[in-house]
């Protein structure tokens, strides 16, 4: 994982142009040998991407087709379909000195940063009834303190509008194991769609709040805590349902939202959470004789919201309605590995 943190930098350092916006100055000889990294990095970016084909082979193929990447066509609600560059992106990228969270740049993580924005920009109204007196929220709890040595990457707004963002998949569908790679959703076509589709027509927007994200220094983890919201609609082809759905924080005992009052117009949100660790860990590959091996390792600390499922149709029959769930809360630990 260590090897992870430099290649992490290494890559982040080697994307940033000479005019990129790091704050630098000049060091004499004895800082220079006292002092690496001054003040972090920081990295704007725009990007529109767009992928043919994904193709996961085992056996046969599993591909997603037609992927698109960028923003949302109303930036300000996160919502109108996947349109127009993901942009007004901000990543801090900083190693943690002696003084842990306070060598960040000033960039507060998860819902204290939510909270400063809210104490110190008279457009930004933030309200969270999880909380605590430290500012941070109590399902942050699994977030690591940060400590000497740990890589930081913060991703925000660069205006301090919400970030949105649109994602849109035509199909994900099977193939089988003699078909050709770069064309296996044409050849599902060709063969009049005879290969099963599992979803076709994914389109999710919505807004980011902060990501943060967290590589120990002395542990074989990262640490990724992110607030966010989506919406979109789905078509789950192979058992003929089709539904809308939206992720958020809106309703019952544990609620937040976000106001900003902007010269385009007020973003009013709230913002589900997620919190998960990812590292390395072992499994038993032989019970008899008590085995080991390495897996990845994918623990799931935290995440909260409420889940709306809209217009849900079977077939081509009438909806039978819609489906909320409140205060959804889920943890759990996974290990992957190959068999």
């Amino acid at each position: 994982m260590k090897g992870l943190k430099k290649l992490a930098l290494a890559t982040a350092v080697a994307a940033v142009p000479f005019a990129a916006q790091a704050e630098m100055k000049a060091l004499d000889d004895t800082s220079m040998g006292n002092m690496t990294g001054q003040a972090g990095i920081t990295i704007e970016l725009e990007a529109n991407v767009d992928i043919g084909e994904i193709a996961y082979q085992d056996a046969g193929f599993l591909a997603i087709s037609d992927v698109t990447i960028g923003g949302a066509a109303d930036p300000l609600t996160g919502t109108g379909g996947t349109s127009g560059a993901l942009d007004d992106v901000s990543l801090y990228i900083d190693v943690a000195g002696p003084s842990g969270s306070q060598d960040l740049s000033g960039q507060s993580v998860g819902n204290k940063y939510l909270v400063g924005a809210a104490t110190n920009k008279q457009n930004v109204t933030w309200s969270n009834t999880a909380t605590t007196a430290d500012g941070s929220a109590s399902y942050e709890s699994g977030m690591p303190d940060i400590q000497d040595g740990d890589l930081v990457i913060g991703i925000r707004s660069t205006s301090g509008v919400p970030v949105d963002f649109g994602v849109s998949i035509g199909a994900v569908s099977l193939a089988k194991s003699g078909s050709e790679v770069g064309k296996l959703d044409e050849q599902r076509r060709v063969n009049g769609g005879s290969s099963t589709t599992l979803v076709s027509d994914l389109d999710m927007t919505g807004l980011l709040g902060p990501i943060d994200i967290v590589i120990q220094e002395d542990t074989d983890v990262m640490n990724v805590n992110a607030f966010f919201n989506v919406q979109g609609t789905l078509n789950a082809d192979f058992v003929g349902t089709s539904f809308d759905f939206e992720l958020h924080n809106r309703r019952g005992d544990d609620t937040n939202g976000l106001q900003v009052v902007t010269p385009n117009g007020t973003v009013d949100t709230s913002f589900a959470h997620a919190q998960v660790d990812i590292g390395k860990t072992t499994y038993v590959t032989d019970y008899a004789t008590g085995s080991t091996g390495e897996a990845l390792a994918l623990n799931v600390n935290n995440f909260s919201g409420d889940l709306d499922l809209k217009d849900i149709t079977m077939g081509n029959a009438p909806s039978i309605g819609d489906v909320y769930m409140t205060d959804l809360r889920l943890d759990a630990k996974m290990t992957v590995y190959g068999h």
